[in-house]
């Protein structure tokens, strides 16, 4: 279980490198495109998914391996719940405060998600080979 538990972990922060990655691609793309303002708000908008899902796998995998299925049922919501309330905190703060446009920040975290899912798939099938 703790080998299972191990990687798992390693595999969902590989996803938020990926989201990371894709953040800094997608705003370079948009900088070159639409110039600095997209190109800042784009980053910020796959930084929140990036964000959001660290803070999501921080409380899914915390406390270790040792727990029971309804532990760890339990985690996985709360960490869902915390990703869904960081994202909307993030989105009203990037929008309200720091004034970013808004094509480019949601395009940039629909990128991001696009991308935490395709390597989901990735992992997936790479295990199961």
């Amino acid at each position: 279980m703790a080998g299972s538990f191990t990687k798992a972990r390693q595999g969902t922060y590989i996803l938020i490198g990926l989201q990371l990655a894709v953040a800094v691609l997608v705003g370079l793309a948009a900088g070159l495109i639409a110039g600095r303002i997209a190109a800042w708000s784009a980053f910020t908008g796959g930084l929140i998914n990036a964000i959001a899902s660290l803070f999501m796998v921080m409380k899914m995998f915390a406390g270790g391996p040792g727990v029971g299925p309804q532990q760890w049922l339990s985690r996985i919501l709360v960490g869902e719940a915390l990703k869904f309330l960081i994202t909307v905190a993030l989105f009203v703060f990037a929008i309200v405060v720091l004034r970013a446009a808004f094509e480019p920040l949601i395009l940039a975290y629909i990128a991001t998600y696009v991308a935490y899912w395709i390597g989901l798939v990735r992992i997936s099938l790479g295990q199961a080979s």
